[in-house]
């Protein structure tokens, strides 16, 4: 899989520095059935704000991702983003960009998020001469505080390397309640047990993204993650590689993704399917308008 991976980006350089080394994409207006149209995906200089890197949308823009991150830009350095739906696992994170050079930027970003989920079991024998059973009904609710920074090395006007580490803070635990009863040939009894725990862990991780803009139209995310829990003994990673199509109002992506555990590498040895496919569509709610 790093092998992979670096193929990958080796490819993606060498397709940029042959394609376009001195030379951007003005892509605010495009040309269909004989009329202009404004245009802006944002992938100005290589400047990717689907994903995981530094940058963020322009002033005032509005994406809404079912699948993915909703974000909303304040300003050119100031963004705020979330998952929908809100209602069941309500969850923001506000990214600064303090830094934005032609060959360098950076940004930090501060989140958190909550979650219940409501949860209910039952079951009984019948024996001989009586019969038992139980139920239990409870909350399980967990949160994840998460601080993130962001770097991104453009170098060129297709091709962007991003770099991010982040450190989360994660509550898991249950809250609820246990019944049991009993009929028998001697009487019948019934008893009620409240049942609660939870644990707080530490969870580090570490990203890299490689983002090649083809056209005004079209660009190639490559991303990966990987990170540890229990001090770094137990480690999860996960990698994508996505198409992102835009249109006037929509962009479309599509792609593959998979989890891998190093050094072992089980999920990828005993997975049925190691590589999913995946597609995603976010609205872009102020851009594009007629000109002529």
């Amino acid at each position: 899989m790093p092998t992979l991976l670096l193929f990958f980006t080796f490819f993606l350089f060498s397709f940029s520095s042959n394609a376009s080394a001195a030379q951007g994409f003005p892509n605010d207006t495009i040309h269909r059935n004989g009329k202009t149209v404004v245009m802006h995906t944002g992938w100005d200089d290589g400047h990717v704000a689907e994903f995981a890197s530094a940058y963020i949308l322009r002033r005032h823009e509005v994406r809404l991702n079912i699948i993915g991150r909703s974000s909303y830009s304040f300003s050119n350095k100031v963004e705020i983003s979330c998952y929908l739906p809100l209602i069941i696992f309500p969850n923001f994170a506000l990214k600064y960009k303090f830094i934005d050079k032609p060959h360098f930027a950076s940004a930090l970003e501060g989140g958190t998020a909550v979650g219940i989920l409501p949860v209910a079991a039952a079951g009984g024998i019948i024996m001989q001469g009586g019969a038992v059973g139980g139920a239990g009904i409870g909350l399980i609710h967990g949160s994840d505080n998460h601080l993130k920074l962001f770097l991104s090395f453009p170098v060129s006007h297709r091709l962007t390397f991003s770099f991010r580490g982040s450190i989360s803070a994660i509550h898991a635990g249950y809250f609820g309640g246990a019944a049991i009863g009993g009929i028998g040939g001697d009487g019948a009894g019934a008893g009620l047990i409240p049942v609660s725990d939870g644990k707080w862990f530490r969870y580090l991780m570490g990203g890299f993204e490689t983002d090649c803009v083809l056209n005004k139209l079209n660009e190639i995310t490559l991303n990966t993650s990987l990170g540890g829990f229990k001090g770094g003994k137990k480690q999860l990673g996960l990698f994508t590689l996505a198409w992102t199509h835009a249109k006037i109002h929509f962009h479309y992506s599509y792609g593959l993704y998979g989890f891998y555990d190093p050094p072992t590498f089980e999920i990828i040895h005993q997975a049925k399917l190691p590589v999913s496919p995946y597609a995603s569509v976010y609205w872009i709610l102020n851009n594009g308008r007629k000109k002529g």
